[in-house]
């Protein structure tokens, strides 16, 4: 399998050209990433800090590696009194509950959990799936997290009761891109400096075009989950929200962020993998697998490159890495599939047929 000379991602990534050198357009494209800077953080946040003990802030916190320092650098760095939200869409994993307790407890925040229809959630991610496995579109793979998306909207919610109009976000990392999956759908640019949200309107019109395509297509996705599609659709693309992202402020560092936590806060990672990374989501080993099987690639690899570029990883590193990050966690998928009540032998055996993007996955 062919890949950047530069970077490590592969052919099969969706758009991606290759010069007579053999570097990607992504590479040539680059632009460097640009912070904000923590002085502009500070100055924001000193227009809402509370002069008392009462809350002044909302972090959305899903006790994943990113959030988790977030809280961590809201509360002892910015010196703010956050309330932490998460929102339980029925797949939060057990690691980042437990995650989420000792960082909660040790930083003495209030923590505020909205769980969904835990069994109604499961059920349509297991309609979507079982579509999904009848006429198999790799752009359609998100549909799977659809039950998340309306995290933002509920976030919102809270601290409009507790009357706080100030609310961090710890996604926006350009480095953690995932413009790949909605590549598959035909769909460019699709998360400007790391944001859903801020989709041009022409590419959300788009992006609904080809959704909807699919659904002739394959009609099984018209089913009961239909309205939680569509809400999360409404969430993502249409609703309009007021975030700070964290990562749009300061420099992502992944070695200070891991050794805090683990220093700090004992922060448990996962045995069967090297990753830190999506450890806090149910659903990744799977959707990663799936990817990894029919495109030879996974967000690992859109990650690593983007270090690359960054110049935070040299490529030999990267590609060391994600060999490591790339193998299947069948466990993790296992469980994933009992809790929404499909079969597990059933479901990978009709993943595996799936035609592959390419003759043999390399990591040179």
């Amino acid at each position: 399998m062919k890949r950047c000379v530069r970077c490590i991602l592969p052919e099969t990534h969706p758009f991606i050209k290759f010069n007579k050198q053999g570097i990607c357009n992504f590479c040539l494209n680059h632009k460097k990433i640009e912070v904000k800077g923590e002085e502009s953080l500070k100055d924001i946040v000193s227009r809402y800090r509370s002069k008392s003990d009462r809350p002044d802030c909302v972090v959305a916190f899903s006790g994943g590696r990113d959030s988790s320092y977030g809280l961590h650098y809201v509360k002892k760095e910015l010196k703010m009194n956050p309330i932490a939200f998460t929102y339980d869409w029925g797949m939060v994993a057990d690691i980042a509950r437990r995650n989420q307790a000792r960082l909660v407890g040790k930083l003495g925040v209030e923590h505020v959990v909205i769980s969904g229809d835990i069994r109604k959630k499961r059920r349509y991610i297991k309609q979507y799936i079982k579509a999904w496995l009848k006429r198999p579109h790799l752009g359609m793979v998100p549909l799977f997290m659809a039950g998340d998306k309306p995290v933002e909207y509920y976030v919102t919610k809270v601290a409009q009761e507790y009357g706080i109009g100030l609310i961090f976000l710890c996604r926006g990392n350009e480095l953690e891109s995932s413009e790949y999956k909605w590549g598959f759908l035909g769909i460019k640019d699709s998360e400007p400096r790391g944001v859903m949200h801020d989709m041009a309107v022409h590419r959300r019109i788009n992006f609904a075009v080809k959704a909807f395509w699919q659904h002739i297509l394959n009609p099984s996705y018209i089913n009961r989950s239909l309205f939680e599609t569509l809400f999360a659709y409404w969430t993502t693309y249409m609703m309009r929200f007021n975030f700070i992202y964290l990562w749009h402020y300061i420099q992502w560092d992944e070695k200070k962020i891991l050794s805090t936590l683990r220093e700090e806060y004992n922060w448990e990672i996962e045995k069967d993998t090297i990753l830190t990374w999506r450890t806090d989501d149910g659903t990744s080993p799977f959707y990663n697998y799936i990817y990894c099987t029919v495109a030879g690639f996974t967000e690992n690899d859109v990650f690593r490159s983007n270090q690359i570029r960054e110049g935070m990883l040299t490529r030999d590193e990267a590609l060391r890495i994600v060999k490591e990050e790339n193998k299947p966690r069948y466990e993790a998928i296992r469980d994933y599939l009992r809790k929404v009540g499909l079969d597990y032998d059933e479901v990978m055996k009709k993943i595996d047929a799936i035609p592959r993007l390419y003759r043999e996955v390399t990591y040179e």
